[in-house]
């Protein structure tokens, strides 16, 4: 990042990552936060700082925790919802403490924090939450950092995002017009410096979609419109990486569609960090408009060719063992509980089982609104799978009546954008 220009890296911190069961906080390893900011100071970086509480970041849930889903069913996320706003400010408080010493104003490298992310894409608008957030904020951070939201160049995402005290900045990719999304902040903010803090040099995939690719004639071309007006701007992503584990999200617009675990955005530097002809044609037009520093450009990672694996079954599904592999939860009721009530960690896969009564019919419907795939075993053969991406719901099953009913439940991602982030994982909806 340096060599190509920078001089800042924007981060999130993931509310998820750090706190996964109420008040169970992880600071360390990869979730070490502080020594992330301060790696990036001996690099001669500042750093833009994105503690949410809402992150989007295509992350389960939007970085959320999901047991917020499970405090109350009542429970109204990004709202000034009194259950809400009590984990909420726990959360903040924990991170802003955490990180104050790290503050410009206090000698470190951090310049910025955002305050929530696009909330003008919410649809609650809700202007006690935005300015209860504000004043968390300043509670912790005074005058040592700058706070500032992010929304689209829209009239009504501004209007609901911008927070009365705070910077307001905007995010756009290529292929748009630099100064009519520039007028329309102006519209808001009248003076200050204007920032596009999300720049899109590239774009997120979902699965069954081929690697999305953006034109790198498109991206370095808005780049230039934005340098040559005297705007900053943010690259996002300058380099994506792998969402690991558990931790991608899903989007509806209108159709449920989970996105892939890797991260890697089309970005200037690759999910394996190689550098990419996009790199070299973004740093070109940051270098006429300020110096670089004469810094080493990382040669690509090495790479090995393994040639062909073979994978081969070692174990059953239905053997015992397997079933351990599952977790330490089993559960006996007559009603179908939804993963967040079964507060397993992680959230990803239920195995539900039940005995059909005997019957005279010889085929029956099994309906169901999955969130998010189901694969249909009966008498431990697999029959068909019911799919929320393929919006498929029901499944003809021919003779099951006193056989041994099998649901194989997957979780494929909260919702992280939208309207529809209370994303339950459930087998009937």
């Amino acid at each position: 990042m340096r060599a190509a220009g920078l001089n800042a890296v924007s981060t999130y911190i993931e509310w998820s990552t750090h706190e996964p069961e109420p008040g169970k906080w992880i600071w360390k390893d990869d979730a070490n936060v502080t020594q992330f900011i301060q790696i990036a100071e001996e690099e001669d970086l500042l750093v833009i700082l994105r503690p949410g509480p809402y992150i989007c970041a295509e992350r389960d849930l939007g970085g959320l925790p999901t047991w917020l889903l499970n405090v109350t069913s009542e429970i109204k996320l990004r709202t000034n919802d009194r259950w809400y706003m009590k984990y909420v400010q726990r959360y903040l408080e924990t991170v802003l403490i955490k990180i104050k010493s790290l503050l410009r104003g206090n000698g470190g490298p951090i310049i910025m924090i955002q305050v929530e992310n696009e909330y003008g894409s919410f649809n609650a608008c809700d202007f006690q939450y935005k300015n209860a957030l504000r004043d968390i904020f300043f509670k912790h951070v005074e005058s040592n950092a700058v706070l500032f939201t992010t929304d689209g160049p829209q009239e009504t995402m501004l209007q609901c995002g911008i927070i009365p005290g705070v910077f307001a900045t905007i995010d756009f990719g290529p292929s748009t017009n630099v100064s009519k999304n520039f007028q329309i902040l102006r519209k808001f903010q009248p003076k200050g410096p204007l920032v596009n803090s999300e720049y899109y040099p590239g774009w997120l995939t979902h699965w069954g979609e081929p690697m999305q690719r953006v034109s790198t004639l498109k991206v370095v071309k808005t780049l230039d419109e934005i340098l040559s007006i005297g705007a900053s701007v943010n690259i996002y992503m300058f380099f994506g990486g792998t969402n690991f584990g558990f931790k991608s999200g899903a989007n509806t617009d209108p159709n449920f569609r989970p996105q892939l675990t890797s991260y890697d955005y089309d970005a200037p530097l690759t999910e394996a960090a190689d550098v990419t002809p996009k790199y070299f044609a973004m740093r070109d037009v940051i270098k006429s408009y300020m110096p670089l520093e004469d810094l080493p450009i990382p040669a690509g990672n090495k790479k090995k060719n393994y040639g062909i694996t073979v994978l081969e079954s070692v174990i059953n599904l239905f053997d015992p063992v397997a079933k351990s592999l599952f977790g330490t939860i089993v559960v006996q009721t007559n009603k179908i509980p939804n993963f967040e009530e079964l507060q397993i960690l992680p959230l990803q896969l239920v195995l539900f089982e039940t005995q059909l009564p005997l019957k005279n019919e010889t085929s029956t419907i099994l309906k169901t609104h999955v969130h998010d795939r189901c694969y249909v075993y009966i008498n431990r053969q697999l029959t068909g799978i019911l799919s929320r991406m393929d919006r498929k719901f029901d499944l003809t099953i021919h003779n099951p009546y006193g056989k041994h009913l099998t649901l194989l439940v997957s979780n494929e991602g909260h919702v992280n954008y939208g309207e529809n982030i209370k994303d339950y994982k459930v087998l009937i909806k």
